[in-house]
């Protein structure tokens, strides 16, 4: 038996009763799990369990014929106050965790980079404060825990950052992967700030969904199985409704 904090990342119906479910675990990582009779009558577990992006402490086996693991008990270590009820917040979580899924693909311990994940959801549910820039944040300060964070050797004074490099040039780049004028100023500007002061960031909604496509294509250069995120789209329409 094994016990671990975890987050719910994604879950499709299994026969009448049944889900399947991607979960990110502390202890192994990302795993796949069957969970049946959540939706019948007699069983202990139930699908409200399982809203993405719940914040669980699992004890859970190994199957015997098949890679899905299967819950034997669980909790909720902390419970949502505003992320599932909340119309931003709900859009913003539902956006960090189809980004995550398309980012993470390793059964295995990465301690540092579920801290983030974990502290960072549990705050995005907490705090009183603007998150209308949470998703543009969350991606940036990810790249850290992911490899590719950008390099940040004299680039107060650069005027260019090359998506392949990663890095800050005073050059233009001879590729089409690169950032300038405002979405340059808005990077530095992510960089330099922290879960206390990113709130204070004052970017227009159409910078904003500039600023998301520029780090999608900066994801989709380092990493080789990233894809197009959907759920931005979503995103943008309830910044503008806002």
């Amino acid at each position: 038996m094994h016990q671990s904090r975890a987050i719910v990342l994604h879950q499709i119906k299994y026969s009448e009763s049944s889900l399947i479910l991607k979960i990110y675990t502390e202890k192994e990582g990302l795993l796949s799990f069957i969970v049946k009779g959540v939706r019948g009558k007699k069983g202990k577990l139930r699908t409200a369990q399982f809203q993405i992006l719940n914040l669980l402490e699992l004890s859970y086996s190994q199957g015997k014929k098949s890679q899905l693991r299967h819950i034997a008990d669980l909790k909720i270590s902390e419970p949502f106050t505003e992320l599932l009820f909340n119309p931003v917040k709900r859009s913003i979580g539902l956006f960090i965790a189809e980004l995550i899924q398309h980012c993470i693909k390793e059964e295995e311990e990465n301690v540092p980079l579920f801290n983030f994940l974990f502290n960072s959801i549990h705050w995005l549910d907490l705090s009183k404060d603007n998150c209308n820039h949470f998703h543009i944040y969350f991606m940036m300060k990810l790249t850290k825990y992911l490899g590719f964070s950008p390099m940040l050797d004299g680039h107060h004074h650069e005027g260019y950052f090359d998506l392949q490099q990663g890095a800050f040039s005073s050059h233009k780049p001879t590729h089409r992967y690169y950032i300038e004028s405002d979405e340059l100023n808005g990077w530095k500007e992510l960089l330099n700030c922290n879960l206390e002061s990113f709130n204070k960031l004052q970017f227009s909604n159409d910078l904003k969904r500039r600023m998301v496509q520029a780090l999608m294509n900066y994801y989709k250069l380092h990493l080789i199985h990233f894809k197009e995120l959907n759920s931005h789209h979503i995103l943008q329409t309830v910044f503008e409704n806002e």
